[in-house]
C-alpha cells in the first residue's frame, strides 16, 4: 500500500532515543508501529510489538518508504481442521 502525499514522515521520538543504541550493533525495540523507515536505518535490526510477541528484522533497501508495522503481522493464518473418517 503506497503512502498517502498529504502525509507527513512520522518519526517517533521513541526511535529517535534508541538510535544510539542501533550505531552500536543493538537491537531496537519499538512499539510504535507508525514509525516510516529512512535511508539512514539501514542494517539497523528493529523489533516490533505486535500486541502478542516481538518480531525482528533487518531493515535492507526493499524496505525503505514502509511503516514498521508493516513486517509484523497481527493476524493468524486460518488452519482448516481435519476431518475424521
Amino acid at each position: 500500500m503506497s503512502r498517502s502525499a498529504w502525509k507527513s514522515l512520522t518519526l517517533h521520538p521513541e526511535f529517535i532515543n534508541q538510535y544510539q543504541k542501533a550505531l552500536k550493533g543493538e537491537e531496537v525495540i519499538l512499539l510504535n508501529r507508525c514509525t516510516l523507515l529512512t535511508k539512514e536505518m539501514l542494517g539497523i535490526r528493529i523489533s516490533v510489538y505486535n500486541g502478542v510477541r516481538f518480531f525482528s528484522f533487518t531493515v535492507d533497501k526493499g524496505k525503505l518508504g514502509y511503516c514498521v508495522g508493516e513486517f509484523a503481522p497481527t493476524r493468524k493464518k486460518p488452519i482448516q481442521k481435519k476431518k475424521k473418517k
